[in-house]
């Protein structure tokens, strides 16, 4: 009896150490994820602000079109 206990507790713990692998590696990634969209947001910034002249210029259809490649710049 003690030896089927302890061999279901063994394997529960074996289970959870899985879970918390996975919940880990999940995590990692997350934060690569972060990092990634902070550096892309910054180099936004950046050149908002070089351009700003530029940006504010611009009529309607010229912005119209440079927000969809901003849209598709956001999906690297």
């Amino acid at each position: 009896m003690v030896i089927i206990c302890n061999t279901l507790v063994i394997f529960a713990t074996f289970l959870a150490t899985l879970y918390r692998i996975k919940i880990e590696r999940d995590q990692i990634h997350t934060v690569k994820q972060d990092v990634k969209a902070k550096e892309c947001l910054a180099a936004l910034r950046k050149y908002v602000q070089t351009e700003r002249t530029s940006l504010l210029n611009m009529d309607k259809e010229e912005l119209k079109s440079f927000l969809n490649y901003l849209e598709q710049l956001g999906e690297c």
